[in-house]
């Protein structure tokens, strides 16, 4: 990925180094993170280049791609990822208007949420780079899930929904995605991203100990403003922002964790409480978020 000059949401020269983050999961290498002064956006600056991305994803503990369950932590992600389903299930229909149509999930990973809105009488593609979790998603659960390079392939106009639950921020071409997501998404339909967010409580409160940088897998660090505006620029509006309220509790957690601190699991229970509380009327400081955005109307 080449040197970034100037902000990829807002498009503003004026960016600085912020600071260095370690990669807990693979290398235990360093990376730089930089960040536009004018909307906040966050990314990594020195990332492995594309063909060389996959050995950072080669870990038993990176459980999207893998659906292990062995640690406190693999449970505590089944657990939130089983809550969650019927709620993100919920999501799509209120903003598509639909309890059934056509469904794009990008990053399908294992497939757990694919097959759950299949069950519910959707017909779903997933996409997914990872060839061990796109066979493990067809094996176990029978679903259509197809590589990154099908997308474009897909008809246009063809898709009532469009998901990216936590995939935006690791793709090396986002303004690429992005302009495939409003060719194939319908004029009515609605694409769902739900990133970290950078701007959060948590993430202040944590700096470059922060577990949602996730570097090197993760190469763009949005803030609210930031999205708007990358989505602005792809001629998709932002209709709605929610938070996702148990990715704040599961990264306080794997943040003192990664600082080697005594009980992560309760510290991080009792800091996400404390920090969920206070945001109650602070919607977006939450930890993650969920854009609902649809195309612009000419």
């Amino acid at each position: 990925m080449a040197e970034r000059l100037i902000c990829p949401a807002c498009g503003s020269a004026d960016i600085a180094g912020l600071f260095h983050a370690k990669d807990h999961l693979v290398s235990s290498r360093e990376f730089l993170i930089m960040r536009c002064n004018a909307c906040g956006m966050g990314w990594t600056a020195d990332p492995p280049p594309e063909e060389e991305a996959g050995n950072f994803y080669v870990s038993e503990e990176y459980i999207s791609h893998t659906d292990r369950k062995q640690s406190i932590s693999d449970y505590i992600y089944h657990l939130a990822r089983s809550f969650m389903l019927g709620r993100k299930q919920r999501l799509v229909a209120s903003a598509v208007g639909k309890e059934t149509g056509s469904l794009v999930d990008i990053g399908s990973g294992t497939g757990y949420f694919a097959a759950y809105m299949k069950k519910r009488g959707w017909q779903v593609t997933g996409i997914e780079i990872s060839d061990n979790a796109r066979k493990y998603s067809v094996a176990r659960f029978g679903i259509r899930a197809v590589t990154p390079a099908e997308i474009k392939g897909m008809p246009p106009d063809s898709a009532d929904c469009i998901t990216l639950w936590h995939v935006l921020e690791h793709l090396y071409e986002p303004d690429l995605w992005m302009d495939e997501v409003n060719r194939i998404l319908r004029d009515d339909g609605r694409c769902i991203i739900a990133l970290p967010n950078f701007a959060s409580s948590d993430s202040a409160r944590f700096g470059n100990r922060w577990a949602a940088l996730d570097v090197p897998r993760h190469l763009w660090h949005f803030t609210p403003a930031a999205f708007v505006n990358f989505a602005d620029r792809h001629g998709l509006a932002c209709e709605k922002i929610s938070a996702l309220p148990l990715d704040l509790f599961y990264i306080s957690y794997l943040s003192y964790r990664n600082e080697s601190k005594s009980m992560p699991l309760i510290r991080g229970a009792v800091t996400g409480l404390f920090i969920a509380l206070r945001n109650i009327f602070r919607k977006k400081q939450a930890s993650s978020l969920v854009f609902v955005i649809s195309k612009k109307k000419s």
